[in-house]
């Protein structure tokens, strides 16, 4: 199972205290159980390790194209010695 960061653990858990709360001012309102509150950590979790996922292709992105400008670079400077 993926966890979730603290910061990210505590938005949710500061959530599930508002939704609590909520639940007993209004008669609008059904309390969150546990298998709720699980859910939505695990919702963090997945959410959470998309993004992570996707700034790591980022970043691979990034180096090809910084590698690809270093080889031209030094193609450009190969050509310009001889």
């Amino acid at each position: 199972m993926r966890l979730e960061p603290s910061e990210v653990l505590n938005a949710v858990e500061e959530y599930v205290y508002s939704q609590l709360s909520d639940a007993r001012k209004y008669d609008n309102r059904e309390p969150l159980d546990e298998s709720g509150v699980w859910s939505l950590h695990k919702l963090a979790a997945d959410v959470y390790a998309m993004g992570w996922e996707a700034g790591e292709r980022a970043q691979a992105e990034r180096d090809r194209h910084q590698a690809r400008r270093n080889q031209e670079r030094a193609d450009e400077a190969e050509g310009d010695a001889s």
